[in-house]
């Protein structure tokens, strides 16, 4: 959920290169006179509710509605204090970024027909994608420019969550899986025997797995630490170098592992240099830029309260007050 609600500019973005189907609009708010329609809240929820229909929970649906609606208030507030505070946006920073959704949608002729598809003009778009930039530009002028951390500051945080500065133990794992049946535990069991009797554990994951991968790879499963395999708990990190495991249930079948080498976890210190996300950084660096995120939100939290004390929003529907 938490990366589902992003900016409005990348849900709208990605609402209006996909159909929803026509509905009767409605007004759903009204922020100092203006109105927020349910034609607005259905281009970025339709899109939305489509893809998570046969894979999202109800529940995560509904506060997911919520959250889109709360970000479209969000926006007109701060869509209107930029106007109140004259921001404007350059003609070159727009046609950038309209250029941009041009070229993530596959070019210019099936952009245009996808905004037609969804009965919206390049004018409409432009003017969306401009509300958004001047209300990136207040949060920036307003919010994150006379944000300021110190040593001490994250420091502080590196103490506060020094866990989530730690290398995991990994195991390179290895694995047989045999599909739930009457016969599927015996039948793991088997397969232990003739392991242990000589069979090598990949020729015998080529043999017996019911995982298709098994056939190209011989079971293996890579380097894995605590959490990256919730379904085997914490079964493979129990096991010493070379042992075979007995059968571990699951509700989809049996699993039989191996662990051929160990790496020991280790604590990080702000002075190490790691790789994040295929870059060199500095711990310090980490904890610095998520010192700077919580301070963000903090601030931008508070911008936005003082906003709504402002405001006159007079919300229509019960779902959303």
């Amino acid at each position: 959920m938490k990366k589902l609600i992003v900016t409005l500019g990348v849900l709208f973005t990605v609402a209006v290169m996909q159909a929803a189907p026509e509905v009767i609009d409605r007004v759903l708010a009204s922020v100092n006179g203006e109105m927020i329609a349910l034609s607005e809240f259905n281009e970025i929820f339709v899109p939305y509710a489509m893809q998570a229909a046969n894979s999202v929970p109800p529940e995560q649906i509904k506060q997911a509605k919520k959250e889109i609606f709360s970000k479209l208030l969000e926006n007109k507030l701060l869509v209107q204090e930029a106007v109140n505070k004259n921001i404007d946006v350059g003609k070159r920073e727009l046609e950038n970024t309209i250029e941009n959704a041009k070229k993530n949608a596959g070019g210019s002729e099936i952009f245009i027909a996808q905004l037609k598809k969804e009965g919206l003009t390049e004018e409409d778009f432009r003017e969306k994608v401009k509300e958004s930039l001047m209300a990136q530009r207040l949060v920036n002028d307003y919010v994150r420019r006379d944000l300021k951390i110190n040593v001490q500051d994250y420091q502080d945080y590196y103490q506060k969550n020094i866990e989530k500065f730690r290398y995991p133990d990994k195991v390179k794992l290895f694995h047989i899986f045999v599909k739930s049946g009457t016969e599927a535990k015996t039948k793991a069991e088997s397969i232990i025997k003739e392991i242990k009797a000589g069979l090598d554990f990949s020729e015998a994951a080529k043999k017996y797995s019911e995982d298709p991968s098994a056939k190209d790879n011989g079971g293996e499963l890579g380097m894995v630490s605590p959490g990256e395999m919730p379904v085997l708990g914490t079964a493979p990190f129990s096991l010493k170098d070379g042992e075979i495991s007995a059968p571990v249930q699951t509700s989809m079948g049996f699993y039989i592992l191996k662990v051929t080498e160990r790496i020991p976890g280790k604590q990080l210190v702000l002075s190490d240099e790691i790789e994040e996300n295929g870059k060199k950084t500095y711990v310090r660096e980490i904890a610095q830029q998520r010192v700077m995120e919580e301070k963000f939100k903090e601030k931008y939290d508070q911008y936005l309260d003082n906003l709504k004390k402002k405001a006159v929003i007079s919300i229509k529907i019960d779902e959303f007050r």
